[in-house]
């Protein structure tokens, strides 16, 4: 299967993809430039990956119980965009994917399903809600026994927000800059491979 297409008639259908998530200001030629970042990426990785990198993301599937034992990674942001963005580069790994736009669902999805992986943008939309969802998802999963990896991933520089996330338990911390996707792959490709080894 090929990689993304990035014609005018996918971007039409990738803004009713997101649900008009996509903020108003952002037009066709900027939401063209995100794609084409992150299919740089999967191009770039495709180079040393076990196999290829395809747009297997686009699909939508329903899940299936035998789908909700397996164990999964769940992405949480309130922009469709950065959702879409994830779940392609992510889908490389052999995980289920399951994706949330805000809190409510974030905490709703983690209580029906053992999640290996959190990845978590901060600002959903502030970082008040960011920090209680990520304070709540630590104390359910310590709850529930699952030896949950939470990231988080946020646009702000500023190092206090770091310093903050890792007080309230984040594994990982990653702020949106240059080549943040790569950045992210390589940080969870380390934590897959060694969470493989044992079992969950």
């Amino acid at each position: 299967m090929p990689l993304i297409d990035l014609d005018d008639e996918f971007l039409e259908l990738f803004y009713n993809i997101t649900n008009e998530r996509v903020p108003k200001n952002v037009e066709l030629i900027d939401l063209k430039k995100q794609l084409i970042n992150i299919v740089d990426t999967l191009k770039e990785l495709n180079k040393n990956a076990k196999k290829p990198f395809v747009s297997k993301a686009l699909g939508v599937e329903e899940e299936t119980e035998e789908d909700s034992k397996n164990p999964a990674i769940l992405i949480v942001d309130d922009l469709g965009v950065i959702t879409y963005q994830l779940k392609v580069l992510l889908s490389q790994f052999e995980y289920d994917i399951d994706c949330s736009q805000e809190i409510y669902d974030a905490v709703s999805k983690f209580k029906k399903r053992k999640y290996r992986y959190i990845v978590m943008d901060l600002f959903i939309p502030t970082e008040r809600e960011g920090f209680i969802l990520l304070t709540e998802l630590k104390k359910m999963a310590a709850v529930y026994g699952t030896k949950t990896v939470i990231g988080v991933i946020t646009a702000s520089p500023r190092k206090e927000i770091e310093q903050q996330c890792k007080a309230r338990g984040a594994d990982f911390f990653l702020e949106k800059n240059n080549d943040w996707q790569n950045a992210l792959y390589k940080i969870m490709e380390g934590y897959i491979h060694e969470g493989d080894e044992d079992s969950y």
